[in-house]
């Protein structure tokens, strides 16, 4: 994975945390995205840590919003060259009806419309 730019959704914690981990502990750059600053800049901070690698940038999104999957999408292609993996990790499930910003049921807006 050495070169390769590597976005992992949901990076800070469970399973996108090991995978940007995984990834970063094999030489990629990884992007991590996470719904707030501080748990994203915890993460960068303990990856940074374990893994050695300084190639680690952390994405701030709500995904929920379909403006902020946009700027997202924006902000990458304005920062790197490429994208070369997207794990698309975040998930969201709600027992209730539960709406975003934009009126969209919110399970099917972050686990499908964000994707």
């Amino acid at each position: 994975m050495q070169g390769k730019i590597c976005l992992v959704t949901g990076a800070n914690r469970g399973i996108g945390r090991a995978t940007a981990e995984a990834l970063a502990r094999q030489g990629a750059t990884v992007l991590l995205h996470c719904r707030h600053r501080a748990d994203g800049e915890v993460a960068k901070s303990e990856i940074t840590a374990a893994t050695g690698n300084q190639n680690i940038v952390v994405l701030v999104a709500d995904l929920s919003a379909q403006a902020e999957v946009k700027r997202l999408a924006e902000e990458v292609q304005a920062g790197f060259p490429r994208l070369d993996v997207l794990v698309n990790n975040a998930g969201s499930f709600f027992l209730d009806r539960t709406v975003t910003p934009d009126n969209i049921e919110a399970t099917f807006a972050i686990n499908h419309l964000a994707s």
